[in-house]
C-alpha cells in the first residue's frame, strides 16, 4: 500500500477481494474513492453537531461523518430505499461507530440539523471506469428526470435545516444539468440560502487515479 499525499487514505498497489485485505474485517477502513471522500472534508462537520445523511446507503459517507467528527456527532441516516440500509447497518457494525442512528426514510424526526448531507442520485457520469452500463443508459429524457429527482431533494433538505445550517449536495457525476444547474435553479427558488463552495472534478487516470464527481455546499442565511 501507498500514501496518498495530504489524506488519510491508503493506495492499494495489487487490488484484491476488500474482505481479503488485512483490517477490513477489523474495521479499520472502508473502500473510498478519493473524489467520492471530497464532500465530507469540504463540509468540515464538527464533534456534537446534529447531521442527516439523507441519501445513506451504503454507508460510506455516513462513516466518514463519524470519523472526521471523532464519533462525537448525531448522526441520523436514512434512505429511501429501506432495503439498502442494512448495508449502512453493516458498515456501521464493522467499524465499530456509535453516533449513528438508522431512521426509515417515512420517520424522520420533525426536529432541525445543522447540516444535510445530500449524495443524490445520479447518472453517474464521473465514474464509467467502474460503471461500463452507464454509456448505455444516460440520455438527455433520464438526465432531466434525474435532475428533477435531485431538485427535490434539494428542497426536502432545504425544510429539514437549522438557521445558519448547510447543505453538502454532491454527485457522481460530470454532469452541469446535475450539478451547476440544480445547485443555481434552487437557489432561485431559496433566496433565503448562499452558495459558499464548490468543486468538479474530472476524471483521472494520472497517479493517484480518481473518479469524477461535484461537491456544492450551500448555507441557510
Amino acid at each position: 500500500m501507498e500514501n496518498v499525499p495530504d489524506r488519510s487514505v491508503l493506495l492499494v498497489e495489487n487490488p484484491r477481494s476488500i474482505s481479503k485485505l488485512p483490517g477490513y474485517e477489523e474495521g479499520l477502513f472502508v473502500v473510498q474513492d478519493i473524489t467520492a471522500s471530497q464532500p465530507v472534508e469540504i463540509l468540515n462537520p464538527q464533534p456534537g453537531w446534529e447531521v442527516l445523511d439523507l441519501c445513506a446507503a451504503p454507508g460510506i459517507k455516513t462513516t466518514q461523518l463519524a470519523e472526521v467528527t471523532g464519533d462525537s456527532a448525531k448522526i441520523t441516516a436514512t434512505d429511501i430505499d429501506e432495503r439498502r440500509l442494512k448495508k449502512v447497518q453493516e458498515n456501521i457494525d464493522r467499524l465499530g461507530i456509535k453516533s449513528v442512528e438508522i431512521l426509515p426514510y417515512d420517520r424522520l424526526p420533525n426536529s432541525k440539523f445543522d447540516c444535510v448531507l445530500l449524495d443524490v442520485p445520479c447518472s453517474n457520469s464521473g465514474v464509467l471506469a467502474k460503471r461500463i452500463e452507464v454509456r448505455y443508459r444516460i440520455s438527455p429524457q433520464a438526465i432531466d428526470k434525474l435532475a428533477e429527482t435531485q431538485s427535490g431533494l434539494l428542497d426536502k433538505a432545504a425544510g429539514l435545516l437549522k438557521p445558519h445550517g448547510k447543505i453538502c449536495y454532491s454527485t457522481c457525476s460530470i454532469q452541469r444539468q446535475e450539478n451547476t444547474d440544480v445547485v443555481k435553479g434552487f437557489l432561485e427558488r431559496h433566496p433565503e440560502f448562499e452558495l459558499e463552495n464548490e468543486q468538479l472534478v474530472l476524471p483521472s487516470a494520472e497517479a493517484f487515479d480518481h473518479d469524477g464527481g461535484y461537491t456544492a455546499i450551500i448555507n441557510r442565511l
